[in-house]
């Protein structure tokens, strides 16, 4: 697996993902939009959680977001490189909460970025990390198990929702210690008000 030395990611977090020497991977306003209005979308989750929930659905979304955030700088988030166990937990809309099992994930330094995906389970994802002010954010694409996901920087402004599974997948990643990450998505297009990917290894 190819690692990044800290100088190269250190570059990639204080800079988006360059295409070339004059573009940059941009943010799509909707995808914007989503990520700065995390924490209203963890607050209805957990109201619905809390409301509606019962014991054994309080305690996924508990074990889903247990465990402070750490500030994400160069060092942590290069330790990150390797396989990963990781399990998703849906919170809000269709259901209370959702937790599935745990599932493969893998974080890869690539030339002067570091990758994501979700290796196993029927639902997937696939991207990289980059910074957006103070925090790490993930930009992907989400897909189903046999098709091939879609470059984020490839995904017009506006989406259609009936094409298929193949859509914008964002996030904030938050390292909770140096075995235990999470990767929140707020405001996944399908399902759920709040998507909890918990890894730990």
């Amino acid at each position: 697996m190819i690692r990044l030395t800290a100088a190269l990611l250190a570059a990639a977090l204080v800079a988006p993902l360059a295409l070339s020497a004059q573009e940059v991977v941009p943010i799509r306003a909707e995808d914007q939009a989503r990520l700065d209005g995390l924490n209203a979308a963890a607050g209805e989750a957990l109201r619905q959680v809390l409301g509606q929930g019962d014991s054994q659905q309080i305690a996924d979304a508990t074990r889903a977001l247990r465990g402070a955030a750490q500030a994400a700088d160069s060092d942590s988030v290069a330790a990150l490189a390797g396989d990963w166990s990781c399990r998703m937990t849906k919170l809000g809309g269709n259901l209370p909460a959702v937790s599935y099992p745990p599932f493969r994930c893998r974080f890869a330094a690539m030339e002067g970025v570091m990758t994501f995906e979700k290796l196993t389970g029927s639902q997937r994802t696939r991207g990289f990390l980059r910074s957006d002010g103070e925090r790490v954010v993930y930009l992907g694409s989400s897909f189903v198990q046999g098709e091939e996901p879609r470059a984020y920087d490839d995904f017009p402004e506006t989406v259609d929702l009936s094409a298929g599974e193949t859509l914008p997948d964002v996030g904030v990643l938050e390292v909770t210690g140096p075995g235990s990450a999470r990767i929140l998505f707020p405001r996944p297009y399908r399902e759920s008000v709040l998507n909890v990917l918990t890894l730990t290894r």
